[in-house]
């Protein structure tokens, strides 16, 4: 019997991870070639896209419990090969973005591996991945926070500390890959705040972690934190314009004022005088 392509790349990752020092690289190539294979067998057999990545991530995640590998590095690189593969096979990689670290999230509970971590390495993953193919940074984490969110979501966890996890994931892609940092954490901000939303979580706790984690990260990498919170506030403000109602109003609230010892300022557009 033919194996599908989750299977293909888990026999494949866990050589890789026994034999080979590079293992970053050695992973995303490997999930680049199979994915760029599997798709273009998919459109001859019908398979979708999604199907192909959500196979991809799951077999990569599987290789790592198996052998017990750091499941950071693992999914972090098989996103970039992922996305890699998706734009070489010639379909749009930012599409598939989401579905891809749902499953990771899912794939790494089932496992009992860190989900902390992984969350960040995810989006990570996206932001470089999209970034190697002259994509958007902040397309990029928009996608990726709407699909942790989701994954979260699914398997019961905390969304708002995932919120935080999210961001600090994000700052860390564009200091790794380069992007617009303020676009960047308000886009994943904004993704967040509105996955939530259309699953039920609670908007405010995730605003307010998604502030958080942006003044974490910021001081940690000796950023402006001050800009950080403003850029991750602001994009939850966006958000909250779109939601609308009692919702929008709660999460408002929770960005308002002093977060994590600081004072909280959003940017708002100027209107044009009448």
């Amino acid at each position: 019997m033919k194996k599908n392509i989750g299977q293909t790349i888990k026999i494949t990752v866990i050589e890789v991870l026994k034999d080979t020092k590079e293992v970053a690289v050695g992973i995303a190539d490997i999930v680049n070639a199979a994915t760029v294979k599997a798709l273009k067998d998919g459109r001859n057999a019908g398979t979708g896209v999604a199907s192909v990545v959500a196979e991809a991530m799951s077999g990569a995640i599987q290789s790592a419990g198996e052998i017990g590998s750091d499941l950071t590095t693992v999914t972090k690189n098989s996103i970039v090969g992922i996305i890699r593969g998706v734009h070489g096979a010639g379909s749009v990689a930012t599409d598939v973005i989401r579905e891809t670290v749902r499953v990771a999230v899912k794939g790494t509970s089932k496992i009992g591996g860190d989900i902390t971590s992984v969350t960040k390495s995810v989006v990570v993953g996206a932001i470089k991945g999209t970034r190697d193919i002259a994509g958007s940074a902040e397309e990029a984490a928009a996608e990726a926070a709407q699909g942790i969110i989701r994954g979260i979501s699914e398997i019961g966890a905390d969304a708002g500390l995932a919120a935080k996890n999210t961001v600090k994931g994000a700052i860390g892609g564009v200091a790794e890959a380069g992007g617009r940092l303020a676009a960047v954490i308000k886009d994943t901000s904004k993704g967040l705040v509105l996955g939530a939303s259309e699953l039920g979580e609670d908007v405010a706790s995730v605003a307010k972690n998604a502030v958080l984690g942006a003044i974490e990260a910021a001081k940690e990498l000796g950023l402006s934190a001050e800009e950080a919170a403003s850029a991750a506030a602001t994009g939850a403000f966006e958000a909250a314009k779109l939601i609308g109602g009692e919702t929008g109003s709660a999460i408002r609230k929770a960005i308002t004022g002093t977060i994590g010892g600081m004072k909280v300022m959003i940017k708002r557009p100027f209107k044009k005088e009448k």
